[in-house]
Order: structure tokens, then C-alpha cells, then sequence
């Protein structure tokens, strides 16, 4: 007795939701944006400088260079 609820349950399902109205109605369907509610952005921009790097301290030069005489001193 049960299966034949189960059965009719899920006819009942199938046959609403394969119904546009009832898609509607039940929130099953997207709608796409509106095209005149879409904004656009400007373009982004680098700064003239992008590709400069900062110049190197002394301190920073005598650093690298003590650590790759030890090295090849070895």
C-alpha cells in the first residue's frame, strides 16, 4: 500500500515540474540580468614605472658579494 503513495508522489512530482507555469511558481527557473542594468569599468591602468627596480644599497652589494667569495673558497 505504501509504494502505490510513493509511486503516485513521484507521477505528482514529474508531471508539475515538467509544467512551466509550476517552475515559475516554485522558483526553479534563472532569469538572466538585464542588459541595461549591467555596468562597465575602465581599464587598468599600470604606472609608468612598472618595470624599474629599485637600485641596490652598498651594504646590500658587499653582502652578496663576501657570500659568494666564502663559497668559492671552499
Amino acid at each position: 500500500m505504501k509504494k502505490i503513495y510513493v509511486v503516485i508522489a513521484v507521477a505528482a512530482i514529474l508531471a508539475t515540474s515538467s509544467c512551466g507555469w509550476s517552475k515559475k511558481k516554485l522558483g526553479f527557473t534563472q532569469s538572466g540580468p538585464d542588459e541595461t542594468l549591467v555596468q562597465t569599468n575602465d581599464p587598468l591602468i599600470l604606472p609608468p614605472e612598472f618595470n624599474v627596480r629599485p637600485k641596490k644599497s652598498a651594504a646590500v652589494n658587499e653582502a652578496e658579494s663576501s657570500d659568494t667569495e666564502d663559497g668559492e673558497n671552499e
